[in-house]
C-alpha cells in the first residue's frame, strides 16, 4: 500500500509539472508581434513570456516496429523470437523557435504523452526453437525533445532524445514447462505489471506543421522488483549527468547553431546508452541489484498534430 501511494504521488507530481511548465517559453525564445494575446508570468520570480502561438498542440502518435528482449539473469541467456508491436500515444507536441545569444535562431520540439502498447512474437516468419512471448505495456513519455532544421515555411527535421516511465507485463509461452529457477525468474515479469524506465533517440520529419514521420530506437528495462530508494538514487545520478551535459550542449548550440541539433542528439543518446549498458547486470547501477529484463525496440510512427 505504501509503494502504491508513492507511485501515485510521483504520477501526480509529474503531470502537474508537465501541465505547468510544458507551456513555458524562456526569455531567450523568439517573441514576435507581442499583443494582447501575450501575457507575463513570474514562476519562481523569473519573467517569462507566454505566447499562445507556441502553446502545446494536442497530438496522436501511432507506432509499429519490432522488439528484441534479453535477460542476463538466466545462464545461458534465453533466446526470444522477435516481437512485433503496435503503440498508440495521446499527448501534446510543441514546436518553437529560439533566439540565441548570437542572434541566430534555432528550432526546437518537445512531445509528452500517455501510451499503450501490445507486443507479440506470434507473427514470426518461421518456426524455430526460440521462445515466444507477449507483452502489454503502458507509460508516460516525459519529454521527447530536440533541436532541428527548418525546411520551408512549415516543414522541419528534428533530432530527438526522450525518456519514459513504463509498466509492463511480459508473458513467456509455456512457462510451466520451464525448469527451476528459470520459471520463477521469468514468472516475476508475468505475475503483475512491473515498473521500468526507457530512453529513445531518433528523428522526426514534420510536414506542414500537422503531421510527423518518426523513427526511434528505444531501449527499455523492466525491474523484476521495484526497490524505490535504489531506483531513486540511480535515477538521480542519471539526471545529474544529463543536466551537466545540457550545460555543455547549450554552449555548443550557441557557438554553432547548425551543428547544435546533431551534437545534442548524439551526446544525449550516447550518455543514455552508456548508462543503460551499466544497468544491464544491475538494474539500479551503481547499487548492487538484480538484472532487469531488457528490450531493444526499433519503431516507425506517424504523429498527427491537431
Amino acid at each position: 500500500m505504501k509503494n502504491k501511494l508513492i507511485y501515485y504521488l510521483i504520477f501526480i507530481g509529474i503531470f502537474s509539472n508537465l501541465s505547468i511548465f510544458s507551456q513555458n517559453k524562456s526569455t531567450e525564445d523568439t517573441v514576435e508581434n507581442i499583443n494582447k494575446k501575450d501575457f507575463l508570468v513570474r514562476p519562481f520570480k523569473k519573467n517569462d513570456y507566454f505566447n499562445t502561438d507556441f502553446f502545446n498542440q494536442p497530438s496522436l502518435t501511432i507506432y509499429t516496429g519490432f522488439n528484441l528482449p534479453t535477460y542476463s539473469k538466466i545462464n545461458p541467456n534465453p533466446k526470444f523470437n522477435t516481437m512485433n508491436f503496435a503503440t498508440i500515444e495521446l499527448g501534446s507536441t510543441r514546436i518553437t523557435s529560439k533566439e540565441l545569444k548570437s542572434g541566430d535562431k534555432i528550432n526546437e520540439t518537445m512531445r509528452t504523452g500517455l501510451f499503450l502498447s501490445n507486443f507479440s512474437s506470434k507473427w514470426r516468419i518461421k518456426d524455430n526453437a526460440n521462445l515466444n512471448a507477449k507483452m502489454w505495456r503502458f507509460g508516460i513519455t516525459l519529454n521527447d525533445k530536440g533541436y532541428g532544421y527548418k525546411m520551408g515555411s512549415k516543414n522541419y527535421l528534428f533530432l530527438t532524445h526522450g525518456t519514459s516511465l513504463i509498466w509492463s507485463k511480459f508473458d513467456v509461452d509455456g512457462l510451466n514447462n520451464f525448469s527451476q529457477p528459470d520459471s520463477t525468474l521469468l514468472g516475476a515479469f508475468s505475475s503483475q505489471f512491473r515498473f521500468g524506465n526507457s530512453f529513445q533517440s531518433g528523428f522526426s520529419f514534420v510536414a506542414l506543421n500537422s503531421i510527423s514521420l518518426d523513427f526511434r530506437y528505444e531501449r527499455s528495462l523492466i525491474y523484476p522488483a521495484h526497490k524505490f530508494w535504489y531506483w531513486l538514487g540511480s535515477y538521480f545520478l542519471e539526471g545529474i549527468s544529463q543536466e551537466l551535459l545540457n550545460k555543455f550542449i547549450k554552449e555548443a548550440v550557441n557557438s554553432s547553431p547548425k551543428a547544435g541539433p546533431i551534437v545534442n542528439a548524439i551526446l544525449k543518446g550516447a550518455l543514455s546508452y552508456g548508462i543503460y549498458e551499466l544497468r544491464k547486470d544491475q538494474m539500479n547501477w551503481p547499487f548492487k541489484t538484480e538484472p532487469p529484463l531488457f528490450n531493444d525496440n526499433f519503431k516507425i510512427g506517424l504523429t498527427f498534430i491537431f
